[in-house]
């Protein structure tokens, strides 16, 4: 997958809602992978984090970027550990980035060059604009019709 292509896939996950990781990694696996990616892109590299920071950036990437998502922190960390994106220490009190399996791995190359959480706000904000668009004409319909 290319960087275009990667860009243009996430910024249209991003516009749906309530997704979940399990039905994606089942159903489908290319934008599982984008979105640990994009997950993975709030760790910094050669850095170790406490439970509780993991939690609180996991935390704020859901309520912005990972917004698509129907999981908790907690679910997304579980998942970023057993693809190997985070790895935990033998205690589960530090975190660290890891050596994802390979189609993680693809699609963390594929989104480098790229900013999801602006993707996704810029997805999302298009969404809106065409959403108002198609209202305003149906509304502009509904009230031409009551008065002719």
């Amino acid at each position: 997958m290319d960087a275009d292509h990667a860009a243009a896939r996430f910024a249209a996950i991003a516009v749906r809602r309530r997704l979940s990781l399990g039905v994606m990694h089942s159903a489908k696996p290319e934008d599982f992978a984008l979105v640990l990616a994009a997950a993975a892109r709030v760790f910094a590299p050669v850095r170790e984090y406490r439970e509780r920071d993991v939690n609180d950036l996991l935390r704020a990437w859901l309520a912005d970027a990972g917004a698509m998502l129907d999981v908790d922190h907690v679910e997304l960390r579980r998942w970023l550990v057993d693809t190997g994106v985070l790895a935990r220490d033998g205690f589960g009190r530090a975190y660290a980035l890891g050596t994802p399996r390979a189609d993680v791995a693809a699609a963390i190359a594929a989104l480098a060059p790229h900013d999801p959480a602006a993707l996704a706000r810029a997805a999302c904000d298009d969404e809106a604009a065409r959403r108002a668009e198609r209202k305003a004409r149906w509304a502009a319909g509904v009230s031409g019709a009551v008065e002719t």
